[in-house]
Formats: C-alpha cells, sequence, structure tokens
C-alpha cells in the first residue's frame, strides 16, 4: 500500500521547496499597454477554450443590443394593448350576452308576429255587427275562427257578412257559412211568433306583419299592445336582429 508520507523530512530543518508562480502581470504596476499584450497573449495561447465562448458571449450581447430598439416600441405600446386586451374581453361578453338575447328574442318573437291577437279579433268583430244582428258565440285562435249568430232578416246577415269579410284581420277566402236555419222566436211583451235567422261561419285569419300591427293597435286603441311591441321592435333593432 501507498504511503502518502515523506521520510525526508521527517527530524529535518529543511523546509520543502514550491516552484514560484509567475508574477501576475494584471495586478502589477505595469502600463495598460503591457496588460492588454499579455491578456492578447495569454488568450491566443488557449484559444479553444477563451474563442468559442468569447463567440457566444459576443452574439449574445449583439442580440441584445440589437433587441433594444423592439423592446423600447413594445413597451411604449404596452399600455394600449392592456386597453385593447380590456376592450377586447368585453366585446366578447356583450356578443356571447347578445346572442344569450337574440336566442330568447326567437323564442317569443312569435307571440308577437305570427299570431293574430284576440283582442284584435274581438275589435274588429264587434265592429263588424250591425244593429239587427246578435253574436250567440264565437271561438277563436291561431287556426281560425268559428262565429254563430243570429238575426231578424237576411239583410242584416248579409251585411255583418260583408263587415267580417273586409275586416284586416280576416282572410277573405276562407270565410264560409257552415249553415243557415230559421226558428221560430217568440216575443214576451205581445206574445207574437217572429221568424228569426240563425247563421255559422268559421274561417282563418291573416298572419299580420310587423307594420299592419303597428297600425291595426294604435286604430283599436290598444295602447298597451302596441307599446309592448314598440319596445320589442326597438330590442331587436338594437340587438341587431
Amino acid at each position: 500500500m501507498r504511503l502518502n508520507y515523506n521520510f525526508a523530512f521527517k527530524n529535518s530543518k529543511l523546509t520543502p521547496w514550491e516552484r514560484p508562480a509567475p508574477p501576475n502581470l494584471l495586478i502589477s504596476d505595469a502600463s495598460l499597454d503591457k496588460k492588454f499584450k499579455f491578456i492578447l497573449k495569454h488568450i491566443n495561447s488557449n484559444k479553444d477554450l477563451y474563442y468559442p465562448s468569447g463567440f457566444v458571449l459576443a452574439s449574445t450581447l449583439l442580440i441584445q443590443i440589437l433587441n433594444l430598439y423592439p423592446k423600447n416600441i413594445i413597451n411604449k405600446f404596452e399600455s394600449d394593448h392592456n386597453v385593447y386586451q380590456n376592450v377586447e374581453i368585453k366585446l366578447r361578453k356583450l356578443n356571447s350576452s347578445k346572442k344569450r338575447f337574440n336566442k330568447r328574442i326567437s323564442d317569443i318573437e312569435e307571440f308577437f308576429y305570427d299570431s293574430t291577437t284576440s283582442y284584435l279579433f274581438s275589435y274588429f268583430l264587434q265592429n263588424s255587427v250591425p244593429k239587427g244582428v246578435q253574436v250567440n258565440s264565437y271561438s277563436f285562435s291561431d287556426n281560425g275562427f268559428d262565429i254563430n249568430v243570429s238575426a231578424f232578416n237576411i239583410d242584416s246577415l248579409d251585411e255583418f257578412l260583408t263587415l267580417l269579410i273586409e275586416s284586416p284581420v280576416i282572410r277573405k277566402d276562407s270565410v264560409k257559412i257552415n249553415q243557415l236555419t230559421r226558428q221560430e222566436s217568440v216575443n214576451s211583451n205581445n206574445s207574437i211568433t217572429l221568424p228569426d235567422l240563425e247563421l255559422e261561419i268559421y274561417g282563418q285569419v291573416n298572419k299580420i306583419n310587423n307594420k299592419k300591427r303597428e297600425e291595426l293597435y294604435l286604430e283599436s286603441k290598444a295602447n298597451g299592445l302596441f307599446k309592448k311591441l314598440k319596445r320589442f321592435n326597438n330590442l331587436k333593432h338594437k340587438l341587431g336582429s
């Protein structure tokens, strides 16, 4: 086994000799020119050590210097970019809300546009009843209507049919007479039996467009329905739907 022990200096006054290190010119009082030449000589004697790392360092430094200008431009527009991002986020939220509102509007749009309201039908039916005609019963839906009336003469029924057909909520070509019957009615005042005509008709209603609907609401003094329709139209206009 090898022993790491120096027997030459056991019990000896001799001191081991060490090779003195070469003087460090960089920390000496030498001139800057000599120090610079010393550095170049040291680098040239160790090219494999300094040249690759020096090239990488120089390239990195050059890239950083070239990036100073674009970085400065980017920093100047950073606040504007943040504002743009905030606006973009708000716009996305608004578009999302707009789509939800448009979906809800589409779900309820038929209640404002597709059907003829019972109010308009009742209003124009009332205006179509002349003197001498009595409405016994009627039914109304989006699919059509069925009316039962009675009168004391055929002329009154004829006038009623004419006024009804001219109503803007009735489809003229759809009106049909189901039956016309004659029955006896008793006058309670003098107990005289008078002829009485009973008529049953049916037909379909018109699909009224938006503009015509507003006109009919104004004509029939349906202020509440008119205001609701106007608000709905304004909301659709603002949402662009």
